[in-house]
């Protein structure tokens, strides 16, 4: 099987894909999106999974109290080559949902996929890393730019939670995780709400 994959991936290349498009009003606007046949049989053939496949996954988890990043726009290397942009994206997305508790970030930085999610109301995120030993919120890039953005820094909680055995299960569990918290997690997570100080914007 794994050959044929290998060889079906050199003929088909990233030439062939499935093109979806998200849910009305989960970003600003409508975002087109396409998986290469390639993930998908690598997907079933290497246990492998890439940004989009994921994508694909929460935009079937879209929920009223959950807004979802978008993983193509906060990926590691942006933090670092196009900070602003990524701090836009942020902006933009809270401003979009202000209706939203709960903001979902898929993260992917040196092959590795992470959850992180925020509450602008009180003011913290929350880390659920499948590799989490001898990390703090230091150990990733995006907390800085979830900072720079809103102009305070969060309360950053490093997750309790299960760890991967081997090297390939963190898309995985970032998707186990996002389907616990937005059908479980959220609906008894305890909220108190203050003033946001985001960049002089307050809310209540």
């Amino acid at each position: 099987m794994q050959d044929m994959v290998e060889l079906l991936s050199r003929c088909v290349g990233d030439n062939h894909s499935i093109l979806i498009s998200s849910p009305t009003r989960m970003y600003p606007q409508t975002v087109q999106d396409s998986i290469p046949y390639v993930e998908l049989l690598q997907l079933f053939s290497n246990d492998w999974l890439d940004i989009s496949v994921i994508a694909m996954y929460f935009y079937e988890t879209h929920n009223s109290q959950c807004a979802f990043f978008n993983p193509h726009h906060i990926k590691g290397d942006l933090c670092t080559k196009n900070s602003e942009g990524v701090q836009e994206h942020i902006i933009d997305m809270f401003m979009f949902h202000t209706n939203k508790t709960f903001f979902l970030a898929p993260y992917l930085a040196n092959d590795h996929w992470t959850l992180i999610v925020i509450c602008p109301s009180t003011e913290r995120g929350y880390i659920i890393d499948s590799i989490s030993r001898e990390k703090d919120q230091h150990s990733y890039l995006l907390t800085s730019a979830i900072d720079e953005a809103f102009g305070f820094p969060f309360l950053w909680d490093m997750v309790n939670c299960k760890h991967q055995k081997n090297g390939w299960e963190c898309g995985y569990m970032v998707i186990e995780n996002m389907y616990e918290f937005v059908n479980t997690i959220q609906h008894d997570f305890p909220i108190k709400v203050c003033v946001l100080r985001w960049k002089g914007f307050a809310t209540n």
